[in-house]
């Protein structure tokens, strides 16, 4: 089931068939905005601990349903609704698809404007092709991981965090901090072995000063620009290769929880 949820997820939102306001950013933004304004609440709401707690209080409620849930299809169609709200990023995809179009026919000024919008991490020093692989890693490989490793709730958790990312940085650095070492791993399977694995296994017991950057450096080990590119062509080059790297490593995602549900690991 767990498969079959990330799958029709992963389908429902490359095909657009969800609204385009189906997503879990202004939601999250409500509800934190509705905490803030319960003055009984307010001196919780800046807690180190408590404070992400009744950020993801939502989350924490659905794993209380879900326990209480005795219908297979009720799981599915909460697991597919759960998924499709944290992982839709359909701004990013608009722009990715448009970046590539304007490269194609040589627009420079609609590539610049593309690749401006695609900057995730403001002045974070990252190419567009390394902006993708971190937003690619927030809005995908993340939001499975914590799927796989807690279901439903682990997700819209994990989706909650992300949207308050400027509210509590350190935290969700924390929440990050395994499954970045999961994901750059399946670079490093999917990609260059030899040359990402050094740079995966320096990364493995670092903390999480800039966990970006962490990631990028075993991404672009693990995927080689094509020789002979020119510097007009570098960028959207480099981030047609990262993001082909970035959808076999989805790909290996899904094989391995396939694989781990027929050997009965996951439900």
């Amino acid at each position: 089931m767990m498969v079959f949820s990330l799958f029709v997820a992963l389908i429902l939102e490359r095909l657009r068939i969800t609204p385009e306001a189906w997503k879990l950013d202004p939601t999250a933004e409500r509800w934190d905005n509705w905490l803030n304004q319960k003055d009984d609440i307010q001196r919780w709401r800046n807690h180190d601990l408590f404070g992400p707690l009744l950020l993801v209080a939502p989350a924490i409620l659905l794993a209380v349903l879900l326990s209480l849930n005795n219908s297979v299809l009720a799981a599915l169609l909460i697991n597919i609704i759960v998924l499709t709200l944290v992982i839709g990023c359909r701004s990013y995809r608009t722009a990715l698809r448009q970046y590539f179009l304007a490269a194609k026919r040589g627009d420079e000024e609609e590539l610049e404007a593309q690749a401006e919008t695609l900057e995730y991490l403001k002045d974070a020093g990252l190419s567009t092709g390394q902006q993708l692989v971190w937003l690619n890693f927030r809005f995908y490989a993340a939001v499975s991981i914590w799927f796989i490793l807690l279901g439903a709730p682990g997700a819209l958790a994990y989706g909650l965090l992300r949207s308050r990312a400027e509210v509590f940085p350190h935290v969700l650095a924390w929440v990050e901090w395994l499954p970045l070492r999961i994901c750059a791993f399946g670079y490093v399977l999917v990609g260059h072995f030899s040359k990402a694995m050094p740079v995966w296994l320096k990364m493995v017991p670092e903390g999480v000063d800039n966990p970006p950057q962490q990631l990028v450096d075993v991404a672009v080990a693990a995927e080689e620009l094509p020789q002979h590119v020119n510097d007009d062509e570098k960028h959207w080059v480099e981030a047609e290769n990262l993001v082909n790297l970035v959808r076999r490593n989805m790909i290996l995602i899904l094989v391995i929880v396939a694989f781990a549900t027929l050997l009965g690991w996951v439900v």
